[in-house]
């Protein structure tokens, strides 16, 4: 008998098959997003991403069957205008078009890419298409629908103690974008308040007990706008996030919806360190509230809760850099709140899994290590208990840090042992590969790193490991200079050399840089690829232009094994592109011997002349002086041979 299944309302089943859409292309992406849709029809989101992914098809009236009807139910929703209006205009439709454009102008006039819509279907006015007449209605509905809804607005809700460093940004990144900022401070001793309020936000205290959630929902309680964005002072909401937040606050639903923006946290001066994700905005509704004394979310162990993770809302946060967190005593406040949470909760494997990840951030190894492996214990005590976002997020990250806790005590064997059971779980999870194979690496089994670091270089997450906290430094360079140094170490001199020439390009570190250009020009000369060692000497002679011996010992090898001329081309491209080094003695002799060799006698002249004017050195003034003579200057030549005669009586003299 034939199998029915049934299809039922599954939102982070759907969130999961959203992550890995946005990892496909084509036919594939397109039926993950059909597939996800059918999970969760009440997300506007999904639709969106289908529409995009049958326009990047071709399937113009496809996008527009799907998209029509979503823009009657969504008639504020912009990237369902947007993508329509697209649609149409593929399709010749350009008045049309224009009209859904013009609508979007009125939604959002700093919406991406509007300008140039309007311009193109503007362009298009004199040749258009009539659009059938259900179009043209639809979207003169969805006109009239949208001017009678009011816009919602948006409430910043923030929680505050001495951040006078950071305010004035977090709320400059909010102007035009919040309709009110509340402000809940904790007991500010600086100027923090007094800039809050030049800046308009709604002030309010609230005496600290110890207990991030209270001061949360106390800040939630004083908003009134439609959506909440929660936001830290030391972080800051992107210009490019301001229309994408516009349209999801514009997503009509009923559910109790959290968005997850992503969270690139910096150093104070810019510097970029890893990025995550956060629930920060949500519908303003009595039964979303914070729980948790720190690290305080949203619904947290709530099943209903539709959790949707942005990769286009970006938070930037400064307050990462470990010198920050030092000057706020962060470490020991979150230490202490996490074990009071643990001491009523002593089996919450979330709790576990932040109290692991400050040990680490403070480089406390021991205790790190003992936390992230009191988290796969019990994950692994019950895994059915467990949602998706734990299962791809804490566990495979906790035991990437597990791995690199035992790595650097030295359990290179049960690291080993860790990270392969762990990876028949995430076995694409380029961050416990990369970290296996430092426990392979110190177990001396050289074959078992290079598979592994071999497997972090191509790891692609998927799903929701995507939304998980990891090193993209490990895909994009890390695991590739690892694997170059591995054979290098080993003496597989062409590998590595291959290796190294793959992944310079890529590297972001200086001192990486420097390291892998040294060998490279050693590898080089190793393996005699001359041709390529004059470029790669000057890419190590612009990062350390005081090693001018690597410069002239290269110039020996290159006349010696090529010719003179090569030698000389190499120390003559260095000499116009480093500023001082021509001035430099020992580079300016090697120029001129190696003209010579080149029976250039005249442009060695003008390198030995450079330098006599500073010397007194008898042996360039008798070489001089030979020079000149061969020549044909004999009176020059008479008149070095003096001053070669004359040094030397000098030298004696001193008694050298």
């Amino acid at each position: 008998m034939p199998v029915q299944i049934a299809t039922v309302r599954d939102p982070q089943s759907a969130e999961h098959l959203k992550a890995q859409a946005m990892r496909r292309e084509g036919e594939a992406a397109l039926r993950l997003w059909r597939a996800a849709r059918q999970l969760d029809p009440d997300q506007a989101t999904l639709v969106n991403h289908e529409g995009l992914a049958l326009l990047n098809a071709g399937e113009r009236q496809a996008a527009q069957a799907l998209l029509l009807p979503a823009l009657a139910r969504w008639p504020r929703n912009i990237h369902i205008a947007n993508l329509l209006g697209i649609a149409l205009f593929e399709q010749g439709y350009a008045r049309a078009a224009l009209r859904l454009f013009e609508h979007c102008q009125r939604l959002d006039p700093g919406y991406p890419g509007l300008a140039g819509s309007l311009k193109s279907a503007t362009a298009k006015l004199p040749t258009t298409r009539r659009a059938p007449r259900a179009i043209r209605e639809a979207i003169d509905a969805a006109a009239v629908a949208a001017r009678a809804r009011p816009r919602p607005r948006l409430s910043v809700c923030m929680i505050v103690k001495d951040e006078a460093e950071f305010i004035a940004g977090a709320l400059a990144s909010v102007e035009g974008l919040a309709d009110e900022v509340i402000l809940v401070d904790t007991g500010s001793q600086d100027d923090t308040v007094a800039l809050a309020r030049a800046a308009k936000a709604r002030i309010f205290e609230f005496e600290w007990i110890g207990d991030f959630s209270a001061a949360r929902n106390a800040s939630l309680s004083h908003a009134t706008g439609d959506w909440i964005l929660v936001l830290d002072a030391d972080e800051r909401v992107t210009a490019a996030s301001h229309s994408m937040i516009r349209a999801v606050m514009e997503e009509e639903t009923t559910a109790a919806r959290v968005v997850c923006p992503k969270i690139k946290n910096y150093t104070r001066d810019g510097r970029y360190l890893n990025d995550g994700f956060s629930g920060r905005l949500f519908p303003r509704r009595p039964d979303l509230f914070f729980s948790g004394r720190v690290h305080e979310e949203v619904g947290r162990d709530r099943p209903d809760i539709v959790t949707d993770y942005r990769l286009d809302i970006v938070l930037d946060h400064l307050g990462a850099d470990p010198e920050v967190i030092a000057e706020k005593g962060k470490d020991e406040r979150n230490i202490a709140l996490l074990e009071a949470r643990l001491a009523e909760q002593p089996d919450d494997l979330m709790t576990w899994f932040y109290l692991a990840s400050q040990h680490w951030i403070a480089a406390r190894i021991e205790p790190a290590l003992e936390a992230f492996l009191r988290v796969l214990a019990l994950f692994e005590r019950d895994p059915g208990r467990y949602g998706l976002v734990i299962r791809h997020v804490p566990v495979p990250y906790s035991a990437v840090g597990a791995t690199r806790g035992l790595v650097a005590l030295s359990r290179f064997e049960e690291a080993l042992d860790l990270a392969y059971r762990a990876l028949a779980r995430h076995p694409d999870h380029p961050d416990l590969c990369y970290h296996a194979a430092f426990a392979a690496l110190g177990l001396g089994d050289h074959e078992a790193a290079r598979a592994l670091l071999a497997r972090a270089e191509v790891g692609r997450l998927d799903g929701y490991d995507v939304i998980a906290m990891r090193d993209p430094s490990i895909t994009a360079w890390r695991a590739a200079k690892v694997g170059a140094d591995v054979d290098f170490e080993r003496g597989a001199a062409e590998a590595a050399f291959e290796g190294y020439l793959r992944v310079y390009d890529r590297l972001d570190l200086e001192a990486d840089q420097v390291q892998v250009a040294a060998r490279l020009v050693e590898l080089a000369a190793q393996l005699g690829r001359l041709e390529a060692l004059p470029e790669l000497t000057r890419r190590y002679l612009r990062l350390r232009p005081e090693q001018l011996e690597v410069a002239l010992d290269v110039a020996a090898l290159l006349a010696r094994e090529a010719s003179p001329r090569v030698g000389y081309a190499l120390l003559e491209s260095l000499s116009a592109e480093i500023e001082g080094l021509k001035d430099a003695e020992p580079f300016a002799w090697a120029a001129g011997q190696l003209a010579e060799a080149m029976g250039e006698d005249r442009v060695a002249l003008g390198w030995y002349e450079g330098l006599a004017a500073a010397s007194q050195d008898p042996r360039l003034w008798a070489h001089l002086s030979k020079l000149l003579l061969r020549l044909g200057d004999a009176t020059a030549a008479r008149a070095a041979y003096g001053v070669a005669k004359q040094a030397l009586a000098a030298l004696k003299g001193g008694g050298v």
